[in-house]
């Protein structure tokens, strides 16, 4: 998991914890990512996909919470294919409980996106990277669809030097992205 949903060195568990300690003493203002190149967002993805949320629910496992998203796939570039995928983001509200994780992104009902996901050993899949691995789909002035993913606002770290780097926002049509991860999967020629 620590790879693929690229909090450096650390599981889910231990994150949270480590986010718990932090929270308590004061100063829970922001996540610090792993940042993942394109390429990496790519290889390390169990599924990819371009789809619209057609519901949420939460649920917990263990002492965490998670919010579901059910997205209807209208095309899958990575992964046995699927009509809908089930994806989690830690953090919702279940009962009378809140909780939210810094970093973690909000999905719309009814609104499109191209997802990089990772189904871990527990079964569960997450969005790669957190926002890394999300892409608004929408239209811009010319009509063309677009695939845009904003910066996050999170502190991004480079993996092989472990200091901080400047998180760059991305823009594709959908046609260029779908080609990109298509020649990198070896789906295109």
């Amino acid at each position: 998991m620590r790879d693929a949903v690229s909090w450096v060195g650390c599981t889910m568990r231990h994150w949270l914890a480590t986010w718990i300690v932090i929270a308590m003493a004061g100063g829970a203002t922001a996540a610090t990512l792993e940042q993942l190149s394109f390429d990496e967002m790519v290889e390390k993805s169990t599924s990819i996909v371009h789809g619209r949320v057609i519901g949420t629910y939460t649920t917990a496992k263990g002492s965490l919470i998670y919010t579901h998203y059910r997205v209807q796939v209208s095309e899958r570039w990575k992964g046995a294919p699927a009509l809908e995928a089930d994806l989690v983001v830690p953090g919702g509200v279940l009962g009378n409980v809140r909780q939210s994780f810094t970093g973690a992104p909000r999905l719309a009902q009814g609104s499109d996106y191209v997802l990089f996901l990772w189904t871990g050993k527990s079964g569960l899949t997450h969005i790669i990277g957190l926002t890394q691995g999300l892409f608004d789909v929408t239209t811009d002035a010319k009509g063309n669809t677009m695939a845009v993913r904003g910066t996050s606002g999170e502190t991004m770290l480079d993996r092989a030097t472990g200091k901080p780097v400047t998180e760059e926002s991305l823009s594709f049509t959908l046609t260029d992205l779908r080609t990109r991860i298509l020649r990198a999967t070896g789906g295109a020629k």
